[in-house]
Protein backbone atom coordinates (compact mmCIF):
# COMPACT_ATOMS: atom_id res chain seq x y z
CA UNK A 1 0.00 0.00 0.00
CA UNK A 2 1.32 3.41 -0.88
CA UNK A 3 2.31 5.82 1.95
CA UNK A 4 0.61 9.31 2.30
CA UNK A 5 1.89 12.72 2.49
CA UNK A 6 -0.51 15.21 3.51
CA UNK A 7 2.16 19.17 3.20
CA UNK A 8 0.35 21.99 4.60
CA UNK A 9 1.66 25.56 3.48
CA UNK A 10 0.34 28.65 3.69
CA UNK A 11 -1.54 29.48 1.08
CA UNK A 12 -1.82 30.06 -2.93
CA UNK A 13 -2.60 33.90 -3.03
CA UNK A 14 -1.12 37.05 -1.39
CA UNK A 15 -1.26 40.54 -2.79
CA UNK A 16 0.85 42.23 -5.39
CA UNK A 17 3.20 42.98 -3.04
CA UNK A 18 4.02 39.49 -1.90
CA UNK A 19 3.95 38.05 -5.19
CA UNK A 20 7.82 37.42 -5.46
CA UNK A 21 7.68 35.49 -2.06
CA UNK A 22 4.44 33.67 -3.03
CA UNK A 23 7.26 32.42 -5.76
CA UNK A 24 9.59 31.40 -3.89
CA UNK A 25 7.42 28.95 -2.12
CA UNK A 26 5.62 27.93 -4.68
CA UNK A 27 8.67 26.81 -6.43
CA UNK A 28 10.07 25.10 -2.90
CA UNK A 29 6.14 23.40 -2.21
CA UNK A 30 6.36 22.01 -5.88
CA UNK A 31 9.66 20.69 -5.58
CA UNK A 32 8.71 19.22 -1.93
CA UNK A 33 5.65 17.53 -4.05
CA UNK A 34 7.83 16.23 -6.93
CA UNK A 35 10.41 14.80 -4.13
CA UNK A 36 7.73 12.62 -2.54
CA UNK A 37 6.08 11.37 -5.57
CA UNK A 38 10.14 10.88 -6.92
CA UNK A 39 10.01 8.08 -3.58
CA UNK A 40 6.94 6.19 -4.37
CA UNK A 41 4.67 7.87 -2.42
CA UNK A 42 1.49 10.14 -3.16
CA UNK A 43 1.48 13.57 -1.72
CA UNK A 44 -0.99 16.13 -1.44
CA UNK A 45 -1.16 20.02 -0.53
CA UNK A 46 -3.34 21.77 1.59
CA UNK A 47 -2.96 25.68 2.29
CA UNK A 48 -3.31 26.05 5.55
CA UNK A 49 -4.33 30.28 5.11
CA UNK A 50 -7.34 29.33 3.04
CA UNK A 51 -8.67 25.88 2.84
CA UNK A 52 -11.97 24.84 4.38
CA UNK A 53 -11.06 23.57 8.29
CA UNK A 54 -12.80 20.57 7.97
CA UNK A 55 -10.70 19.32 4.32
CA UNK A 56 -7.41 20.43 6.14
CA UNK A 57 -8.29 18.33 9.05
CA UNK A 58 -9.38 15.16 7.29
CA UNK A 59 -6.22 15.49 5.37
CA UNK A 60 -4.09 15.40 8.26
CA UNK A 61 -5.85 12.66 9.79
CA UNK A 62 -5.89 11.01 6.64
CA UNK A 63 -2.01 11.17 5.56
CA UNK A 64 0.63 8.66 6.82
CA UNK A 65 2.67 11.67 7.17
CA UNK A 66 2.70 14.99 7.77
CA UNK A 67 4.93 17.82 6.48
CA UNK A 68 4.31 21.53 7.97
CA UNK A 69 6.48 23.57 5.19
CA UNK A 70 7.89 27.10 5.18
CA UNK A 71 6.56 30.22 4.95
CA UNK A 72 5.55 33.53 7.19
CA UNK A 73 6.94 34.57 10.64
CA UNK A 74 4.86 33.12 13.75
CA UNK A 75 2.33 35.21 15.79
CA UNK A 76 4.50 35.88 18.92
CA UNK A 77 1.23 36.21 21.11
CA UNK A 78 1.31 32.40 20.81
CA UNK A 79 4.28 32.27 22.88
CA UNK A 80 3.53 34.88 24.83
CA UNK A 81 5.51 37.95 23.49
CA UNK A 82 4.78 41.02 21.68
CA UNK A 83 6.35 41.77 18.44
CA UNK A 84 9.60 42.43 18.79
CA UNK A 85 10.38 42.29 15.06
CA UNK A 86 12.81 45.24 13.38
CA UNK A 87 10.45 44.92 10.72
CA UNK A 88 6.73 44.15 10.98
CA UNK A 89 5.22 41.92 7.96
CA UNK A 90 1.84 40.39 7.56
CA UNK A 91 0.94 37.40 10.45
CA UNK A 92 -1.22 34.55 8.74
CA UNK A 93 -2.96 33.87 11.99
CA UNK A 94 -5.75 31.55 10.14
CA UNK A 95 -2.67 29.56 8.81
CA UNK A 96 -0.77 29.83 12.78
CA UNK A 97 -3.88 28.34 14.08
CA UNK A 98 -4.88 25.42 11.89
CA UNK A 99 -1.57 24.50 11.50
CA UNK A 100 -1.00 24.16 15.29
CA UNK A 101 -4.15 21.85 15.48
CA UNK A 102 -2.79 19.61 12.94
CA UNK A 103 0.37 19.10 15.19
CA UNK A 104 -1.60 18.64 17.88
CA UNK A 105 -3.43 16.11 16.23
CA UNK A 106 -0.20 14.34 15.17
CA UNK A 107 0.37 14.45 18.81
CA UNK A 108 -2.91 12.26 19.76
CA UNK A 109 -2.42 10.42 17.35
CA UNK A 110 1.04 9.67 17.50
CA UNK A 111 1.01 10.37 13.19
CA UNK A 112 4.75 10.96 11.89
CA UNK A 113 5.87 14.31 11.45
CA UNK A 114 8.25 16.61 9.90
CA UNK A 115 9.06 20.57 9.91
CA UNK A 116 10.39 22.59 7.74
CA UNK A 117 11.42 26.16 8.44
CA UNK A 118 8.52 27.84 9.76
CA UNK A 119 6.85 24.54 10.39
CA UNK A 120 9.92 23.56 12.04
CA UNK A 121 9.45 26.64 14.36
CA UNK A 122 5.53 26.32 14.52
CA UNK A 123 6.26 22.57 16.26
CA UNK A 124 8.54 24.13 19.27
CA UNK A 125 5.20 26.83 19.35
CA UNK A 126 2.79 24.20 19.43
CA UNK A 127 4.08 22.19 22.48
CA UNK A 128 4.96 25.39 24.80
CA UNK A 129 8.14 26.77 23.39
CA UNK A 130 9.52 29.85 22.22
CA UNK A 131 11.13 31.72 19.29
CA UNK A 132 13.70 34.10 18.82
CA UNK A 133 12.27 37.10 17.06
CA UNK A 134 14.88 38.10 14.68
CA UNK A 135 18.55 36.72 14.17
CA UNK A 136 20.89 37.91 11.24
CA UNK A 137 22.66 36.13 9.02
CA UNK A 138 20.26 33.19 7.78
CA UNK A 139 18.87 34.85 5.02
CA UNK A 140 20.27 36.27 1.65
CA UNK A 141 20.23 39.55 0.28
CA UNK A 142 19.49 39.59 -3.66
CA UNK A 143 18.13 37.44 -6.00
CA UNK A 144 19.23 34.41 -3.92
CA UNK A 145 17.46 34.20 -0.62
CA UNK A 146 19.79 31.07 0.65
CA UNK A 147 22.38 30.94 3.00
CA UNK A 148 24.54 27.67 2.70
CA UNK A 149 24.78 27.26 6.24
CA UNK A 150 27.44 25.08 8.42
CA UNK A 151 25.55 22.40 10.57
CA UNK A 152 28.08 20.10 12.01
CA UNK A 153 27.01 16.76 12.25
CA UNK A 154 23.88 16.88 9.52
CA UNK A 155 24.57 13.13 8.25
CA UNK A 156 23.59 11.74 11.73
CA UNK A 157 19.94 12.96 11.03
CA UNK A 158 19.27 10.68 8.18
CA UNK A 159 21.20 7.81 6.63
CA UNK A 160 22.67 9.48 3.56
CA UNK A 161 21.87 13.03 4.36
CA UNK A 162 24.69 15.41 3.23
CA UNK A 163 25.31 19.42 3.04
CA UNK A 164 24.50 22.18 1.84
CA UNK A 165 21.70 23.01 4.46
CA UNK A 166 20.40 26.17 2.41
CA UNK A 167 18.44 28.65 4.79
CA UNK A 168 16.41 31.53 4.39
CA UNK A 169 15.12 32.65 8.12
CA UNK A 170 15.23 35.50 10.69
CA UNK A 171 13.63 33.66 13.30
CA UNK A 172 14.49 30.55 14.96
CA UNK A 173 13.65 28.45 18.09
CA UNK A 174 14.35 29.52 21.56
CA UNK A 175 12.97 27.93 24.80
CA UNK A 176 12.30 24.10 23.78
CA UNK A 177 8.77 22.71 23.83
CA UNK A 178 7.82 19.80 25.87
CA UNK A 179 9.39 16.58 24.91
CA UNK A 180 11.66 18.72 21.98
CA UNK A 181 15.45 18.07 22.15
CA UNK A 182 17.77 20.16 19.69
CA UNK A 183 19.74 17.79 17.98
CA UNK A 184 22.00 19.90 15.68
CA UNK A 185 23.07 23.76 15.58
CA UNK A 186 24.81 25.89 12.95
CA UNK A 187 28.47 27.28 13.76
CA UNK A 188 26.63 30.31 15.25
CA UNK A 189 24.96 28.58 17.95
CA UNK A 190 21.09 28.73 15.69
CA UNK A 191 18.73 25.38 16.66
CA UNK A 192 18.69 23.88 13.29
CA UNK A 193 17.12 20.59 14.29
CA UNK A 194 14.83 18.56 17.09
CA UNK A 195 13.23 15.71 17.85
CA UNK A 196 10.69 14.71 20.24
CA UNK A 197 11.44 12.31 23.06
CA UNK A 198 8.77 9.71 22.05
CA UNK A 199 6.63 11.05 18.89
CA UNK A 200 7.70 10.45 15.56
CA UNK A 201 8.38 14.14 15.09
CA UNK A 202 11.53 16.09 13.32
CA UNK A 203 11.76 19.81 12.69
CA UNK A 204 15.17 20.92 10.49
CA UNK A 205 15.68 25.14 10.43
CA UNK A 206 16.80 24.85 6.47
CA UNK A 207 15.25 23.78 3.29
CA UNK A 208 15.51 20.57 2.16
CA UNK A 209 13.24 20.43 -0.33
CA UNK A 210 15.11 23.36 -2.24
CA UNK A 211 14.61 22.23 -5.86
CA UNK A 212 18.87 21.57 -5.56
CA UNK A 213 18.82 19.27 -2.66
CA UNK A 214 15.05 17.83 -2.26
CA UNK A 215 15.39 14.45 -4.26
CA UNK A 216 17.87 13.38 -1.21
CA UNK A 217 17.53 15.51 1.82
CA UNK A 218 13.99 16.00 1.78
CA UNK A 219 13.66 11.91 0.80
CA UNK A 220 15.67 10.87 3.19
CA UNK A 221 14.30 12.95 6.52
CA UNK A 222 10.80 12.24 5.17
CA UNK A 223 11.47 8.14 5.37
CA UNK A 224 13.44 8.30 8.70
CA UNK A 225 10.29 10.00 10.28
CA UNK A 226 8.30 7.49 8.73
CA UNK A 227 10.50 4.34 9.76
CA UNK A 228 10.46 5.64 13.57
CA UNK A 229 6.73 5.87 13.37
CA UNK A 230 6.62 2.82 12.18
CA UNK A 231 8.79 1.31 14.74
CA UNK A 232 6.67 2.87 17.53
CA UNK A 233 3.71 1.12 16.68
CA UNK A 234 5.40 -2.09 16.64
CA UNK A 235 6.85 -1.09 20.06
CA UNK A 236 3.70 -0.14 21.07
CA UNK A 237 2.21 -3.44 19.67
CA UNK A 238 4.47 -5.90 21.26
CA UNK A 239 3.59 -3.86 24.78
CA UNK A 240 -0.25 -4.61 24.44
CA UNK A 241 0.20 -8.17 23.12
CA UNK A 242 2.39 -8.76 26.34
CA UNK A 243 -0.04 -7.57 28.70
CA UNK A 244 -3.07 -9.60 27.12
Amino acid sequence: MSIHAALFHVRTRRPRAGAEYQRLLDALNASAVAAVEDMGWTASLHAAGSDPEHSLRRASREADVVVLLGGDDIDPSLYGQSDRRPIRTPYERRADRMQIAVIMDAVSQRRPLLGVCRGHQLLNVALGGTLRQHVPGHRGAGANPFVDTAVPGIATLAPGLQPPALCTHHQAVDELGRGLHAVLHSDDGVIEAITHESLPFLGVQWHPEHPASARAQLTGLLRAVHRRGAARETQLARVSSRRA
